[in-house]
């Protein structure tokens, strides 16, 4: 494959993980806030409050929002990785639910951070 033809297809795979992506995560963000869809029994299963809750939510809907802004996709990704990241590990630990669901997101949040990722040039 030619290096053209590689960046143009990393380019697709960029746009359809940040659309995925974000949209997802804006909803979740908005659930969580909202306290609707079973998220206030989660947290409160979790054992860490409420106001986790909200944290959690305006981190999902603040990294979902910043993966639609072509210069912050790599930086929005990557607090929707430690968010959903971290909603992985307690799904597991705790035995709340099964989480493969959350995985998934944690390693598709994960390979945009990497295909978003612009390093400076010096």
């Amino acid at each position: 494959m030619t290096s053209q033809a590689t960046g143009k297809a990393r380019n697709i795979i960029t746009w359809i993980l940040r659309i995925l992506l974000g949209v997802t995560f804006l909803g979740i963000g908005i659930e969580k806030v909202t306290g609707t869809m079973g998220t206030i029994p989660f947290f409160d299963a979790i054992g860490w409050g409420q106001w986790f809750r909200y944290v959690s939510g305006a981190f999902d809907m603040a990294g979902a929002l910043l993966i639609f802004v072509p210069r912050w996709t790599s930086v929005g990704a990557f607090i929707i990785t430690c968010t959903v990241g971290l909603g992985t590990y307690l799904c597991y630990a705790k035995a709340l639910f099964n989480p493969l669901f959350p995985l998934i997101m944690t390693l598709l949040a994960a390979t945009l951070v990497w295909l978003a990722w612009k390093p400076k040039s010096t």
